[in-house]
């Protein structure tokens, strides 16, 4: 896949900060994944994101208009090697080599886990919708790892360690949340700056 995708940009009043870091995720796909999930994994992920403030560019932009450039492999044999085909209910794992960072997905995996938690009678195409979304927010979490520069884990919000099978595809927002430790060294990394508190209060739609 090598055209561009746009990201929702830093002026959409999503986030409370007054600019949003900028990070360029670079996916390479070996796995079967078809362009209308893949769009749906892209958005969903730069929709979490984008509440904590960091805009998600997809392939397109230099590697010197990033704050940050990730590798996204998505590739089961990839993942295996990775694992020490170890935890086959892994999904994903994020490779720390040094000053890089490489995350690595299993599309196969995802789809298997859907399996369990829809209805078999759903259609092709909202199976694919919902895997997109499995794997969005999959990315999502493997994303924190990267832009955390951490592996450690949170016991609730985005960066909790285990998914459960029915709450991977919950609105529940606060699923997606960062803890405020979290928050903070995002901040401190990306030098993020406040909107004004009644700014910021208006921009999350607070009374």
């Amino acid at each position: 896949m090598c055209a561009a995708w746009p990201s929702p940009t830093a002026a959409e009043p999503h986030h409370p900060y007054r600019d949003a870091a900028h990070v360029c995720v670079d996916p390479i796909v070996h796995d079967y994944l078809s362009g209308p999930t893949f769009n749906v994994v892209r958005d969903e992920a730069s929709r979490i994101w984008l509440r904590h403030g960091v805009a998600l560019t997809w392939n397109g932009a230099a590697a010197t208009q990033c704050d940050a450039l990730v590798p996204l492999v998505f590739d089961e044999k990839a993942l295996n090697k990775h694992d020490g085909n170890a935890d086959r209910e892994s999904l994903a794992r994020t490779v720390f080599l040094g000053h890089t960072q490489v995350i690595y997905l299993s599309v196969p995996r995802a789809f298997e886990m859907l399996k369990t938690i829809l209805p078999a009678v759903v259609g092709p195409q909202w199976q694919e919708s919902q895997g997109g979304t499995l794997l969005g927010r999959v990315v999502a979490h493997e994303l924190g790892h990267v832009l955390l520069t951490s592996t450690a884990h949170a016991t609730t919000g985005l960066m909790r360690p285990i998914y459960g099978r029915r709450d991977v595809l919950s609105d529940d927002e606060r699923m997606q949340d960062l803890s405020t430790a979290e928050a903070r060294r995002l901040v401190m990394r990306f030098s993020l700056v406040l909107i004004e508190p009644a700014t910021a209060l208006a921009a999350r739609g607070t009374p």
